[in-house]
Parts: C-alpha cells; sequence; structure tokens
C-alpha cells in the first residue's frame, strides 16, 4: 500500500506544470517617452528572494526584437551607485533602438533599482575576480532568461554590452555559452581595488590569470575595447589580458583604440566617444543579424 501511494504522489510531482520565470517577470507602470522606457522586476533564478530592476527600453512596433543587455560601472561613491538611473547611457540606448535592438539596462544585485547586498566579493590579498565576474553573469542570465521569453523579445541574438566592472561582467558572461548570447561587448571591463594597509591599487595582475580562467571556457564571440589612455587599466595590462584570453582559447576581437580626452575610461559613457566605438561595434553585431 505504501508503495502504491508512493507511486501516485511521484506522477502526481511529474505532472505539476514547471515554475515559469517568464510568466513572473513583470513590468512596474506605463512607458515613459525616452524609447518606451519601462522598469521591470526579474526574480533572481538562482538567488531565492532576490529580484532584479531594468529598465527597458523598446523601438515601436510590437514584432519580436533582438536583445541587448547593459551593465554598469561601479562609482567610487555609494550613493552613486544607488541611483535609480545609474549606467543608463541615453546616447548607447539610441544608438542600438536605432538598429533595431530592444535595451535592458540591467542593475546588477547591490545597485540602482536592484540594491541589496552586492552579489561580487572583493579583497586585495584574494580578489577572485573571476569569480565576482561569475556573481555578476548569473544576474544578466536571470535577465536574459525572463526577457527572451517575452513575445516582443527573440529567443537568439543576444548582445551583452558592459561597462568597466560591467565589461568584466560580460566577460565572465562569454564564459559562461549561454545558448541565446551571441556576442559580447567589454568596454575598459575589469575590477580593481586600494589595499587599506598601503592605500594603493592592488590585483591587477590577478586580472591577467582570470581573464585566461575565462578564455578556457569561453566560445561566445566577445569584442573588448580599451583605449591607449584608459586611467583605470592602461593599455599594457589590457593586453596582457586579451593575450591570455585569447591564449586560453577565448574567441575574442580585441580593439585597442587611439587615446580619448583625458581619460579613456570614459570611452562609452562620453556621447563623443561613440564616433570611435560606434564603427568597430557595428561590424562586430552584423555577424549576429
Amino acid at each position: 500500500m505504501k508503495r502504491f501511494l508512493l507511486a501516485v504522489a511521484l506522477a502526481a510531482a511529474l505532472c505539476l506544470p514547471a515554475p515559469a520565470l517568464a510568466q513572473s517577470a513583470t513590468a512596474e507602470g506605463g512607458q515613459g517617452s525616452f524609447h518606451r522606457e519601462q522598469v521591470w522586476r526579474i526574480p533572481h533564478n538562482v538567488d531565492e528572494g532576490r529580484s532584479l530592476g531594468v529598465i527597458l527600453f523598446r523601438p515601436p512596433g510590437e514584432e519580436r526584437r533582438p536583445l541587448v543587455v547593459v551593465t554598469h560601472h561601479t562609482s567610487g561613491n555609494a550613493q552613486n551607485n544607488a541611483q535609480p538611473r545609474h549606467g543608463v547611457y541615453p546616447h548607447l540606448v539610441t544608438w542600438f533602438i536605432e538598429r533595431g535592438y530592444a535595451v535592458a539596462v540591467v542593475h546588477r544585485r547591490g545597485y540602482g533599482l536592484t540594491g541589496g547586498e552586492r552579489a561580487e566579493r572583493f579583497a586585495c590579498r584574494r580578489p577572485a575576480h573571476y569569480a565576482g565576474g561569475r556573481a555578476d553573469a548569473a544576474d544578466l542570465t536571470a535577465v536574459i532568461d525572463a526577457l527572451t521569453a517575452q513575445p516582443f523579445i527573440r529567443r537568439d541574438g543576444v548582445i551583452a554590452v558592459g561597462q568597466s566592472t560591467g565589461g568584466w561582467s560580460v566577460a565572465a558572461l562569454a564564459a559562461e555559452n549561454h545558448p541565446a548570447v551571441a556576442g559580447i561587448v567589454n568596454f575598459g571591463g575589469g575590477r580593481r581595488g586600494r589595499s587599506g594597509e598601503t592605500g594603493q591599487t592592488c590585483a591587477l595582475d590577478e586580472l591577467v590569470r582570470d581573464a585566461a580562467f575565462m578564455g578556457r571556457r569561453a566560445r561566445t564571440p566577445a569584442l573588448w575595447i580599451y583605449a591607449e589612455n584608459d586611467q583605470s587599466f592602461p593599455s599594457a595590462l589590457s593586453q596582457r589580458m586579451a593575450e591570455a584570453y585569447r591564449n586560453a582559447g577565448g574567441t575574442l576581437d580585441f580593439s585597442l583604440v587611439p587615446p580619448f580626452e583625458r581619460d579613456g575610461h570614459a570611452l562609452m559613457p562620453n556621447p563623443r566617444g561613440m564616433t570611435v566605438w560606434g564603427p568597430i561595434v557595428e561590424r562586430f553585431i552584423l555577424k549576429f543579424r
């Protein structure tokens, strides 16, 4: 009798519908005037109880559009990181909208509309750059899974774009080889910290080591763009990172552009940088249209 009841219970469990993440992703309020701007809340698919704040921009019409997910830098000012429009670069949004993409600006755990504790950790003695990138990549994965299930978003051809720490996040996403992600664009990506003991910037060499870790896994096409005068990640460092990534087997287009204004780390956030990066990114994304 016990075996019979167990078999009945198991059969009933197997008949239950699987949870649908896409049905739980919800829009908050109406659409704004700037490219139909709208806030979405997306449950995290590995961090139970957490939800991610996403600002979604869409071209006119309801046909399925390819998706661009964009993720932000980390400011040294905690108040800036908490801003509800942190990492919204209007010129970048418009650039992709004009090319037919829907654009989702993702606030990773600990930032902006998402808030709460950060997923990534950092210590000079044990920087764990790759682990931090993977934690952030999990946020992007949750958003991609939810939005590509919506009726107005294509299920493939996703492009992930990140700036600074966000650039490192999308580089880590490339190593996850998500089936919906066609390519990633890393603008000046990396992670860095300052030693509380010496006051000096620390753990930059470990970026090269961890770029190799990512390269061993990554088969998603990647474009990395750095400027020669990037004050956060100097050109000698970014070239070493790219070489380590490639030598480990990663699929990478690396573009080191001439000095941009006073600090090339602002190449993407500064609207004047579009004339530099626009043609490079255009060539890259055309491979996936």
